[in-house]
C-alpha cells in the first residue's frame, strides 16, 4: 500500500477532468472526518457523493488515498490526538478553506441524521455549533444571525473546531452509562 499524500490527493481533486461539484481537498477532508466521527465506513457510494460522479478504474490510486486519509483521521480520533485539519481557523470565514471543510462535514451530518443524535442532545448541539456556523449554511437562520454578527465569538468558536472533533467522536462512540 502506498503512503498517504495530501498534496497528491488535492491535485487530483482539482484536476480539470473532475466534476464541477466535486469536493476540493478541504471539503473532502471535512466529509471524511464526519464519516470517521460517526463510525461510517468509507465506501464507493460515499466517494461517488464526494466526487459528484461514478468511480472509474482510473480512480484506483485516488480511492486508495481517500481510504488512507479516512484511516489516518480514524487513528487520530481513536488515539485522542487532535485531528490535523486542512485549514487555519479564521474570522474571515466566507469562501475560506474552513468554510469548505465545514460544508463537507455538514454534508455527512445531513445525509446521516440518525448517526448524529445522542441522548445528551445539548452537548452534541454545542459541539456541532462551531462547524455549523463555519459552514455558512445557516447564515439566514434567525437563531444564527447574532453569532455571525459577533467577530470575537466567531473567532473563539472557529478556534475550537479541531479540538471539538475528538469531543464529537467520544460523545458519539462512547458507550452510554448504564
Amino acid at each position: 500500500m502506498q503512503e498517504f499524500d495530501l498534496d497528491q490527493l488535492a491535485d487530483w481533486l482539482e484536476d480539470e477532468t473532475q466534476a464541477e461539484e466535486c469536493l476540493d481537498i478541504n471539503g473532502l477532508h471535512g466529509f471524511i472526518t464526519a464519516l470517521a466521527i460517526c463510525a461510517e465506513p468509507l465506501n464507493d457510494a460515499w466517494l461517488e457523493d464526494a466526487l459528484a460522479r461514478p468511480l472509474t478504474a482510473n480512480d484506483k490510486d485516488a480511492i486508495q488515498q481517500c481510504q488512507l486519509l479516512h484511516q489516518q483521521v480514524c487513528e487520530e480520533l481513536y488515539s485522542d490526538d487532535q485531528v490535523a485539519v486542512t485549514f487555519e481557523p479564521e474570522t474571515d470565514w466566507q469562501d475560506s478553506p474552513m468554510q469548505l471543510w465545514s460544508e463537507g462535514f455538514m454534508e455527512v451530518v445531513f445525509a446521516l441524521p440518525e448517526r448524529w443524535t445522542h441522548p445528551q442532545e445539548e452537548a452534541l448541539a454545542t459541539a456541532l455549533l462551531p462547524i455549523e456556523v463555519a459552514s455558512g449554511l445557516f447564515i439566514d437562520e434567525a437563531d444564527f444571525k447574532p453569532l455571525y454578527g459577533n467577530p470575537k465569538l466567531l473567532k473563539e468558536m472557529f478556534e475550537q473546531i479541531p479540538e471539538l472533533l475528538t469531543d464529537l467522536y467520544l460523545l458519539l462512540q462512547s458507550p452510554e452509562k448504564l
